[in-house]
Formats: structure tokens, C-alpha cells, sequence
């Protein structure tokens, strides 16, 4: 079975005033949280930097480590951002998707345009987030507000009162 899954340029491009509420949500602290999955199956969930820029939300991470493994055997994972304040009105965003390798010209271009200097790219195991579904939670006024995305349907609201 076949999964719809986009870069991030092109999220952007399908429903920009979505992707630009949870690109404040997942940047808005430098660390998010990533579940991947174990040889078992059951979850792992790992703190790391998710950087969104160059039309792309990437995944670095150190060889060897444990959801560099996970997402060598089983791409699939979930981004999961640090909650803006109890009340949540920014939002509680979720990214799941598929992690792909970045190739040669993507790993020069998240290098290129890292905050830090990055002499030696073999330091890390990259990826490009192929995203899947997004979803958005926030308190507005009295109610709950989810906002889904995937590519094949798009944005669909619902309000919980």
C-alpha cells in the first residue's frame, strides 16, 4: 500500500497558514520530541532538533544511535512539539511522516545552512521528513480545535466544545 507523503515546500504550498502555525510550534523550542519505532514495535520517543528550512523538515541525528537504527530498519516516524503553555493556544503540533536518507546535494544544503559549522558531514545521519499527516491542536476561546492535514484529502477542521 502506497503512502501520500511531501517535502515540506510542498505542505507549504497546499496550506500555507497551516504550515506556518506549526512551523511556530515545532521552532518554537529548540527540541522536539520524535517517536520511531523498535524491532519489536513498540515505541521509542527521543528529544532532537527538527529544523525546517531549505523546503525541507530535517531529521539529524548520530549514527549508531538509537532512532538512527530504528529508522534504518522502519522509516515511519512521529514529531511531536513542547507544548506552548497550559492553555494552549498556539497549538500542540504533530508531524508524522517518512524519514528518507537526504542524498549528497541535500546533506551540502542542510550544511550550508546550519547554525552551527558542520566540517564533517559523515558526523551525522541524515534525513528528509516525507510528511504524511499533520495535525494541530489548540484551545480557541471555549473549545478545542483540531486542524488534519494529509496530502490526499488536505485540511479538515473540527471544533470541540
Amino acid at each position: 500500500m502506497a503512502v501520500d507523503a511531501v517535502t515540506w515546500a510542498e505542505f507549504e504550498q497546499a496550506d500555507e497558514a497551516l504550515a506556518k502555525r506549526v512551523m511556530a510550534r515545532i521552532e518554537g523550542h529548540r527540541h522536539v520530541i520524535m517517536a520511531t519505532l523498535r524491532a519489536d514495535g513498540s515505541p521509542r520517543v527521543s528529544g532532537m532538533e527538527a529544523p525546517i528550512r531549505s523546503g525541507h523538515l530535517w531529521l539529524g541525528m548520530t549514527p549508531g544511535s538509537r532512532k538512527a537504527v530504528d529508522l534504518g530498519r522502519d522509516p515511519r516516524f512521529s514529531l511531536h512539539s513542547a507544548p506552548d503553555a497550559e492553555t494552549l493556544a498556539k497549538g500542540d503540533a504533530r508531524i508524522d511522516g517518512i524519514a528518507q536518507h537526504a542524498d549528497a546535494s541535500q546533506q551540502q544544503v542542510f550544511v550550508a545552512g546550519h547554525r552551527y559549522s558542520i566540517d564533517d558531514p559523515s558526523i551525522m545521519v541524515l534525513y528528509v521528513a516525507m510528511i504524511t499527516r499533520v495535525v494541530l491542536v489548540r484551545v480557541s476561546g471555549d473549545s478545542l480545535l483540531i486542524e488534519r492535514w494529509t496530502p490526499a484529502t488536505g485540511r479538515d477542521t473540527q471544533r470541540i466544545q
